[in-house]
């Protein structure tokens, strides 16, 4: 049985790599919301923060289902609805891989959620993630999708999700992270035979994300030129 819920979106050239040397991304987000969980029993359960599991709903979703969706895929039904977050985030990686369009940027990028179910919303407003939103099995999936892509990098968009993901036991480089300032560690995980770039950068939604742009695009730059 796998940990995690959501299929992650690949995109069509994700496995020939970007970057000079041909390096695999894995953007990592935090959560999917549903905005309609107070309207229904069903959508209640979906969204319990103390269940945390939607999968009992993923074929039966009284939204998604009358569209010939599913829940699991999420991940691709974002990619696709092009929100502003992802726009911001696939220019900056367009600029370094060498594209403009959002579709191609996409193309080479994989994505998916840190949080295995959805959190509750209201009337599209949208809380932040919590660390009590988080469990243990989010990490396990996390490191399940982790070694089913083989990502060179990852881009970790969240500032919760940063935590397990940045400092755990698979943390090979304490000492980078501080010097940082929690931007940029590796990662050692066994199954792996490469080392895992992770980078933080401020939210791709946040108007901190302008700030700290340049910051990113050279860190993402670094890491990509890592010879392994």
């Amino acid at each position: 049985m796998k940990n995690y819920f959501f299929e992650p979106h690949v995109g069509s050239a994700y496995h020939s790599g970007c970057g000079p040397y041909g390096k695999r991304i894995l953007v990592l987000g935090s959560s999917f919301y549903c905005p309609y969980v107070y309207d229904d029993k069903a959508c209640m359960e979906c969204t319990d923060i103390n269940k945390k599991d939607s999968s009992k709903y993923d074929a039966s979703c009284k939204i998604y289902r009358p569209l010939g969706r599913v829940l699991h895929d999420e991940p691709s039904y974002n990619i696709e609805e092009k929100p502003k977050a992802y726009q911001n985030l696939a220019k900056a990686i367009g600029k370094i891989i060498g594209t403009t369009s959002y579709e191609q940027t996409w193309s080479y990028l994989a994505f998916t959620n840190y949080v295995q179910f959805f959190l509750p919303a209201t009337d599209e407003c949208y809380r932040g993630t919590s660390s009590a939103d988080l469990s243990p099995r989010d990490f396990d999936a996390f490191i399940e999708v982790v070694r089913k892509l083989q990502p060179h990098v990852v881009i970790v968009c969240g500032c919760v999700i940063n935590k397990p993901v940045m400092n755990n036991e698979y943390l090979c480089d304490k000492d980078m992270l501080e010097q940082t300032q929690g931007y940029v560690c590796h990662l050692d995980i066994p199954g792996i035979a490469h080392r895992i770039s992770v980078i933080n950068p401020y939210h791709p939604s946040s108007s901190a994300w302008y700030t700290g742009l340049s910051s990113f695009q050279q860190y993402l730059t670094d890491e990509l030129n890592i010879i392994d």
